[in-house]
């Protein structure tokens, strides 16, 4: 009986052993330069002044949408396509003002600043009613099927006159 558990310890072991050298084998991989280039170092920045704005009863407020796009040394990136969007805070396109052109979606392209710039035209009072929050979205195109992305929030006063 004590030979036959030796027998099994000893094959277990062998088992283990060649199971561990076969997993140690790996290639050899270079270490990245802190200093880039990297994809993942691109920085999207997006603003809107104002960001909050009242919907009155004839005229609509405008904001003014800025993406910039830069490298994480600050370099600017240019000829990028930006596509803004508005959506509601689920990142559903949302029915509610308007980006130039009376679009829901628009595509910028960026500056030599790297800066891409649109507006957005807030609702009349009519079309809601009670004070609201929605987001422009901001999504850029990177390689292969890797985006960039970021969401800046308006607030939205209905005009209580």
């Amino acid at each position: 009986m004590k030979t036959n558990k030796k027998i099994f310890l000893i094959t277990a072991s062998l088992a283990l052993l060649l199971f561990t050298f076969d997993s140690c084998k790996k290639d050899i991989i270079d270490q990245p330069s802190p200093l880039g280039p990297s994809s993942i170092a691109i920085i999207l920045d997006l603003n809107a002044n104002p960001n909050v704005i009242v919907a009155g009863r004839l005229d609509r407020q405008t904001v003014e949408i800025t993406a910039t796009l830069t490298r994480f040394d600050g370099a600017p990136i240019s000829d990028r396509t930006v596509l803004f969007e508005v959506v509601n805070k689920d990142g559903r396109r949302e029915d509610l003002g308007y980006l130039e052109g009376e679009l829901s979606m628009q595509t910028v392209a960026t500056d030599a600043g790297g800066t891409a710039r649109t507006h957005y035209y807030g609702p009349l009072k009519k079309e809601i009613r009670t004070n609201t929050d929605l987001y422009i979205r901001a999504t850029v195109a990177w390689e292969g099927s890797q985006f960039i992305q970021d969401m800046i929030q308006l607030y939205i006063i209905r005009d209580s006159n």
